[in-house]
């Protein structure tokens, strides 16, 4: 049997449902073990409840076990279905529905998974546990990829996180109806990155390539230091310069510092564009 999923009776219905609603919405199915219906009405619920990560209480009421319940509520057939949220009935329906209209009846009364991982991953973040506010908030990405409150939460953790050259992409393309408050607080914060980012190594290094663009040495010492800046997008076309003119240069330190930051980066365009390349001077 599902977490979150419940045989109820008389005793345990204030619990379960009145109470229970008023933390999680509650799906109350009406059911008879003589209504062949039911079954299969069971096993798409345990489907639905499963998919959307639990985002409601399944309570199932047997009608010939529990006939005091099935007069409270007037039920008149089964299966039927009553949604209970904050403690009392608010929608519900009666007889076989297709998978599409209860799917629906489910998201109209319970938070979409995005929105549940998004809460999860700023929870973690203010708790300082960044690198799982990042994970968690990867994935409400995958899941509605459009949202632009979701971004402006991975931009920000990105930025706590030092990883600045992964937020600014993503704060590129927020459109101007959701830059808020929160999105022009994170531009600050990328510019005050970007500039600190720009240490006086960099900018020696950097002039003295343009003066001698072919000194392998030169390159190798600014690729790491945009690496240490997190300014990853800089340093790859660096090091496979290096590495396609010599592929042991540094002992293999070139190779070893590129797919480091392969491994590190979220990026999947860079990294998929890069590791092409690697794999083709290796092979």
């Amino acid at each position: 049997m599902q977490a979150n999923s419940y045989d109820v009776t008389v005793s345990s219905f204030p619990k379960i449902i009145i109470e229970g609603s008023k933390e999680n919405p509650v799906l109350v199915f009406f059911w008879s073990p003589r209504c062949p219906i039911c079954t299969s009405m069971q096993t798409l619920l345990d489907k639905l409840h499963s998919e959307t990560n639990q985002a409601f209480t399944l309570a199932r009421i047997n009608c010939d076990l529990e006939p005091q319940i099935v007069s409270h509520f007037g039920v008149q057939s089964v299966p039927s279905v009553f949604m209970f949220v904050d403690g009392e009935g608010v929608d519900g329906f009666a007889g076989e529905q297709s998978e599409e209209f209860i799917r629906t009846f489910i998201n109209k009364h319970t938070p979409a998974p995005s929105f549940e991982l998004l809460q999860q991953g700023q929870t973690l973040f203010a708790q300082g546990k960044l690198s799982e506010a990042k994970e968690t908030i990867l994935q409400a990405v995958k899941l509605d990829p459009d949202n632009n409150e979701i971004k402006l939460a991975l931009a920000q953790v990105y930025l706590a996180l030092g990883e600045h050259e992964s937020a600014q992409p993503i704060l590129e393309l927020i459109p101007s109806a959701d830059q808020n408050m929160i999105y022009h607080s994170l531009i600050s914060q990328l510019q005050l990155a970007l500039e600190s980012a720009q240490t006086p190594e960099i900018s020696a290094l950097e002039a003295q390539l343009q003066t001698s663009p072919d000194k392998v040495e030169l390159k190798y010492q600014l690729a790491i230091h945009y690496k240490e800046a997190n300014r990853y997008s800089e340093a790859l076309p660096l090091l496979y310069k290096i590495l396609a003119a010599d592929l042991g240069y540094e002992n293999g330190g070139v190779k070893k510092t590129m797919l480091d930051i392969l491994a590190t980066i979220d990026d999947a365009g860079l990294v998929s564009q890069y590791r092409r390349k690697l794999y083709s001077l290796l092979y």
